[in-house]
């Protein structure tokens, strides 16, 4: 098998494993930030936590402990701990609501964007920057359809986490062992009152974790509709009707949501359907409150100004318990590099598909160009040391100008088998001794005629052309990839960024580390065809320079072999008589006239 048959194929096989890989294979994703020494990846199985829709935005709970955090890693205030999404650059909104190092154990909520069915989804967690100042962002963490949204963690009466200031009045009892954090305590006497603000007309969704110990109200808006536990049973009661009744046990905690869309109200528990009341909500009569007569706890309340769909009551009951079926996280993982950027690790992780063709298809002409680039070389090299090796074999043959049997047979060695010349050599010899045959034949005296000399000219030229056809040959496919790849890897770079763009366009959101990655990718493109052009030109230009040294031997060559042939065999004949002829014997002189 020749050396480009060889590379052929194993650039073929290359590709095809490189593209397997690019297939097949999740490519790793190069570190966020190089300040941040350690990050962890929080895998979100949306389909083991039984989410049956889209979560379009959500905020997760995120359990830190020793099992799966090093708090030794991290600042103590948690001041440098940082969520990027799942693409490993784009930063996530997040805020603490405990954070305790002693204890090793936190509680982050982080705003997630996009879980979908069917889909695995991850984000990471990254830490390990002394200089890093804090950075979280409690009302951005919520999307501007929540009013209020308490979380019990602070003393006193319930504060807002969102942007709204939408304090409440009362509940000022604790237990710190709540299910998640602390828990708003009930004792049925004491209700907690709630801002009118959180309760305009339209739309209504409450959502919020129970662990009743009592029957009672669990939460009331006057006049409008109430969450009442009784029995063993939770309803929804708007002004005397009652829908079905759900489970609620006593002294367990259970989520519970209540949505009205303005045509009915539906009661939830852990995320699943369990009672519905037609109508819309009317006015309230008077302020919402949470505990009318209810003994037990309540955490994590949360009342928004839109009718939520079922999935995100379905990913609070299945990642804010104690036990989550919806994050998992993976062994944390140190910079390699000691902080410093991966750039080409940056680069390959954010290239696309169309981008990876690109550069595919760049590494066969790559990889056919040197090839050719290698063979080429070879060939000139042994060429060129043959023609050599031949000359001084031909300088040493005495020329024989009565050799009417035409140009001598000589055998110049093993080191000139590759000579061009010593190829154009025989062609003028064959040549020559098959027109001194013909002379023979018709009784001339062994000479040829000039129709004869310009015959075997003409073949001496054929010989030398396909002589410097077999030198060119291949090397088209070095101009195609001086000309082709720059275009090639243009076209893969314009592709990436009119993807990179449409996605940005389709987040709706401008984000210089969602853009920048992708740009610098599809860039890469561009450099694998330059790759491929540069070296070609340089390589192309190099042999067609040795191609032409060559070439002007060949015609040096051919011209002197003319000129030995015609000034040895060829026959002038008499003074303006047919050469090739017999010369006739001189004969007498005329007298002159007088």
């Amino acid at each position: 098998m020749s050396v480009i048959a060889r590379l052929k194929k194993g650039a073929v096989a290359g590709g095809i494993a490189l593209a397997a890989t690019v297939a097949f294979a999740a490519p790793a994703h190069a570190w966020w930030e190089a300040d941040y020494s350690y990050r962890t990846r929080i895998n979100l199985n949306v389909d083991a936590a039984g989410i049956t829709g889209e979560v379009t935005r959500a905020p997760v709970l995120v359990r830190l402990h020793s099992g799966n955090f090093s708090f030794k890693d991290v600042k103590a205030d948690g001041s440098d701990l940082r969520f990027v999404a799942g693409d490993d650059r784009t930063p996530l909104k997040f805020h603490i609501e405990r954070w305790s190092p002693q204890d090793e154990q936190a509680l982050v909520w982080v705003d997630v964007q996009g879980l979908q069915p069917g889909q695995t989804s991850a984000i990471y967690a990254y830490y390990g920057n002394e200089s890093a100042a804090a950075a979280q962002d409690a009302a951005g963490t919520f999307s501007t359809d929540y009013r209020l949204v308490y979380h019990f963690d602070n003393e006193g009466a319930p504060r807002d986490a969102t942007a709204n200031d939408a304090h409440a009045t009362g509940g000022e009892a604790r237990n710190a062992g709540g299910l998640i954090g602390s828990s708003l305590i009930l004792d049925g006497a004491s209700p907690v009152t709630l801002p009118a603000s959180a309760f305009a007309s339209g739309p209504l969704s409450i959502s919020f974790w129970v662990k009743p110990s009592g029957d009672g109200a669990i939460f009331s808006l006057p006049g409008a509709v109430s969450l009442v536990a009784e029995g063993g049973q939770l309803f929804i009661d708007a002004n005397g009707t009652r829908s079905n009744g759900g489970a609620l046990a006593a002294d367990s905690w259970a989520n519970v949501a209540l949505v009205n869309d303005g045509a009915k109200s539906t009661l939830y528990i852990n995320g699943q359907p369990a009672g519905e009341l037609a109508g819309a909500l009317p006015a309230a009569t008077g302020a919402a409150v949470i505990g009318q007569g209810f003994t037990g706890e309540i955490d994590e309340f949360r009342v928004a100004g839109v009718a939520l769909p079922q999935s995100l009551f379905q990913l609070a009951a299945a990642s804010e318990g104690q036990a989550s079926r919806l994050v998992t996280t993976d062994t944390p993982q140190q910079v390699e590099t000691g902080g410093g950027h991966n750039h080409f690790g940056i680069l390959f992780s954010a290239l696309t598909l169309d981008a990876w063709i690109v550069i595919i298809i760049c590494a066969f002409m790559l990889a056919i160009a040197i090839a050719i680039m290698i063979t080429k070389g070879l060939l000139i090299s042994r060429v060129r040391s043959a023609n050599e090796a031949f000359i001084g074999a031909y300088s040493q043959i005495s020329r024989r100008a009565g050799d009417h049997d035409g140009l001598p047979a000589f055998d110049p060695g093993n080191a000139a088998a590759d000579s061009t010349l010593g190829r154009l050599y025989n062609i003028g010899r064959r040549e020559l001794t098959e027109r001194l045959r013909e002379g023979k034949a018709t009784g001339s005296r062994f000479a040829i005629r000039a129709q004869s000399i310009a015959a075997i000219r003409s073949a001496l030229d054929a010989g030398r052309v396909r002589e410097s056809q077999k030198l060119n040959s291949k090397l088209v496919l070095l101009t195609i990839a001086i000309s082709g790849g720059p275009f090639i890897g243009l076209l893969g770079t314009v592709l990436g960024v009119m993807i990179t763009f449409a996605s940005v366009a389709a987040a709706g959101e401008v984000n210089i580390n969602a853009i920048a990655p992708g740009i610098a990718a599809a860039l890469l493109a561009t450099v694998a065809g330059l790759a491929v052009a540069i070296p070609a030109l340089f390589g192309y230009n190099y042999l067609l320079s040795r191609i032409e040294e060559l070439t002007a031997d060949h015609d040096i060559f051919v011209d002197e072999l003319e000129k030995r042939i015609a000034e040895t065999w060829q026959d002038v004949g008499p003074a303006g008589g047919p050469a090739g002829q017999d010369t006739p014997a001189p004969g007498p002189v005329p007298a002159k006239a007088a």
